[in-house]
């Protein structure tokens, strides 16, 4: 390989989607048509490395753009490269096409392919944005600051987009948000990864729409965070962390997310 050429897209691609069954279905019956009649034919795609699903957990007490029970479950497909995923996806509708009335299918589909590797490792790396921010102390409300030593026990894994230019929208999330995620301690204490999404060409007849969210973030959360406390700590913090507020006002435009237990994975490959 030429010292000029990258790898970008050459390598392993990640397909996640969220999904849905129509609203007369229940999550039983869509299941039973998700691995009965479109797992079947997905693992039969050239390229596909690995093929795993997790079913969505109850949603938790937490603020959100979007409710945490929108969607069944999430999905993700690795493909050999981007070729030979474009062609397992966008260029081959009729696998991935919505269900028409109270059919068995997909009631709503949010996908995104992004790179094997996160752009960032949150738990190590330190993205361009935090730079000039280094400096800048926390701030808590409410008291000395509480941190929860509790363990990462379940995924909010997010997808979304921006409402401002992206520069100022990653400026923010990647230069005050994460920066201050990791600062409270109580959140991705074993996993914190985010990539953006791969730029997708549109293809005229399907329903799925790569390019509709610009950034994915897995983000560990602890049992605290669904109500259950560990012993000790039988009340929730007694401080805050004041999250830093873009001057541009409500940055966050489209977000859709799904609570997984990472340990509950079924793999369909095999």
């Amino acid at each position: 390989m030429s010292r000029f050429e990258i790898e970008h897209g050459r390598g392993p691609v990640r397909f996640l989607h969220f999904f849905n069954y129509p609203t007369a279905i229940s999550a039983e019956e869509g299941d039973k048509w998700y691995f009965s009649q479109h797992v079947p034919r997905a693992k039969q795609l050239p390229g596909l490395v690995r093929y795993k699903t997790w079913k969505g957990l109850p949603p938790i007490k937490m603020w959100t753009y979007d409710p945490y029970d929108r969607f069944v479950r999430v999905s993700e497909l690795a493909f050999e490269n981007l070729d030979l995923c474009l062609r397992a996806t966008t260029r081959n509708p009729e696998l991935w096409a919505l269900s028409t009335g109270d059919k068995p299918g997909f009631r709503e589909l949010e996908c995104m392919m992004v790179e094997e590797k996160p752009q960032y490792d949150l738990l190590r790396d330190v993205p361009l944005q935090q730079y000039k921010y280094a400096q800048q102390p926390p701030q808590f409300r409410g008291g000395d600051p509480w941190f929860d030593e509790s363990d990462d026990t379940f995924l909010d894994i997010y997808m979304f987009n921006y409402k401002v230019p992206n520069f100022d929208g990653e400026d923010w999330y990647l230069g005050h948000h994460t920066r201050e995620g990791r600062i409270l301690k109580q959140m991705g204490r074993r996993h914190y990864q985010t990539w953006k999404s791969m730029s997708i060409p549109e293809e005229p007849g399907s329903s799925l729409k790569p390019n509709r969210f610009y950034r994915i973030t897995e983000l560990g959360l602890a049992d605290s965070y669904r109500g259950i406390f560990t012993p000790g700590a039988s009340a929730p913090p007694k401080s805050a962390l004041a999250f830093t507020r873009s001057p541009l006002g409500e940055v966050i435009g489209e977000w859709r997310n799904i609570l997984i237990d990472p340990t509950q994975a079924q793999d369909l490959k095999g």
